[in-house]
């Protein structure tokens, strides 16, 4: 009695084991779930635009005169977004009126350096790099310059491709002969700007 016992739980245990090897095949293995991180930011990627704003400064050839005015124009830049770190160049072109009659800058541009931080779609950002532009005086000598420019701003997305921003910009032009004679002028600028992201 106990071999007849015996060999029936040892032939019902290898029904049990069978049963399952064979499961095996039909049921496959459960695929790990990997959660997708998506490293993309708004910012990243080439953006156009144009401006808008008021300067004022100084214009000194030896006499310091107060210079002021609006300017108008437009710029072309890149952003590189690195785990919420944007970094990027941008160059712009004004035309201005910031001068005292026919004294003062013509037109200027400016090729800079921005690092911000990307806050859902607010970047506030810090800016520098070099400034290049025509510089009058009274007699309506011109000449062009070189100098440096710094600053500081925000940009906002207010769509998907579109953004607007505020930015401060100090702009200094220093030693250009205009009319045989040394000038430096500054200028410091507010302005608004709208952009359209590619």
């Amino acid at each position: 009695m106990n071999v007849l016992k015996t060999a029936l739980l040892a032939a019902a245990s290898m029904t049990v084991a069978s049963a399952a090897f064979a499961a095996d095949p039909i049921m496959p293995a459960p695929t790990p779930i990997v959660p997708v991180v998506d490293d993309s930011s708004v910012w990243d990627g080439f953006y156009a635009g144009v401006n808008a704003g008021y300067g004022w400064g100084e214009y000194d050839d030896g006499a310091t005169t107060d210079i002021e005015g609006w300017l108008g124009g437009a710029q072309l830049g890149y952003n590189a977004a690195f785990g919420g770190v944007v970094v990027g160049v941008e160059g712009d072109y004004q035309f201005s009126d910031i001068k005292e009659d026919d004294l003062g800058i013509n037109h200027f541009g400016t090729v800079r350096g921005r690092i911000g931080a990307d806050l859902d779609g607010f970047l506030p950002y810090i800016t520098g790099g070099i400034a290049f532009g025509e510089l009058e005086d009274a007699a309506g000598e011109t000449e062009y310059g070189w100098g440096w420019a710094a600053g500081a701003g925000v940009e906002a997305m207010v769509m998907d491709n579109l953004s607007v921003k505020g930015e401060y910009l100090y702009t200094s032009f220093n030693e250009v002969e205009v009319g045989g004679v040394d000038v430096d002028a500054e200028a410091h600028i507010a302005r608004v700007g709208l952009n359209f992201h590619f």
